[in-house]
């Protein structure tokens, strides 16, 4: 049926920069994970949550729905979107645990992408994006960001297979790999 790309890879290793350009390149429709957590922020009132409030609300709702929720709300939209006769590519990012894994693989023409980037590297981009809440720019809170449950599934994650993208350069290498993504998927 369609094109389905699954994104994972640790903070700030490219995923939303990856989805964009699929998004603005490739006309590729952008569903991500945090964009459904901080829906469920706002309807709680949380208007600014930091990247410690998003893992919570997850871990809350998968206390209640198990760790696939918020893939089987994404698989809905898809879904409806194909009974349409929509096809249009779709983009997943933010995928961090293997029951999500489990779900998307249900949908035809899945294909698992993990993003890679050297930890410093990360670090640096993670400094430069500066969003709100995320401060105090030291090491020490970008390591607690990475421990924050909603990331320790992804060394089991991230040995699981799927088509691998280094991304320690420039936006043009990470563009150019995602070209060659897309035309061997289309």
């Amino acid at each position: 049926m369609g094109m389905v790309i699954g994104i994972v890879g640790w903070p700030c290793a490219g995923k939303d920069e990856a989805s964009e350009y699929l998004q603005e390149t490739h006309e590729a429709i952008r569903l991500g994970h945090s964009d459904r957590i901080r829906e469920l922020a706002s309807l709680q009132g949380i208007w600014n949550p930091k990247t410690s409030d998003l893992s919570a609300l997850f871990e809350a709702e998968a206390d209640r729905s198990g760790y696939g929720w918020i893939a089987s709300r994404i698989s809905e939209l898809v879904l409806e979107r194909w009974c349409q006769w929509d096809f249009t590519p779709v983009v997943i990012t933010g995928v961090r645990n293997m029951e999500e894994v489990e779900v998307y693989s249900d949908l035809d023409g899945f294909q698992l992408v993990r993003i890679e980037a050297n930890r410093r590297v990360r670090f640096d981009r993670w400094c430069r994006r500066a969003r709100a809440g995320d401060g105090p720019f030291t090491w020490e809170q970008f390591l607690a960001i990475e421990a924050l449950p909603g990331n320790t599934n992804l060394p089991a994650l991230m040995s699981v297979p799927a088509h691998v993208i280094v991304n320690n350069g420039s936006l043009a290498g990470l563009y150019t790999a995602l070209d060659e993504l897309f035309d061997e998927q289309h």
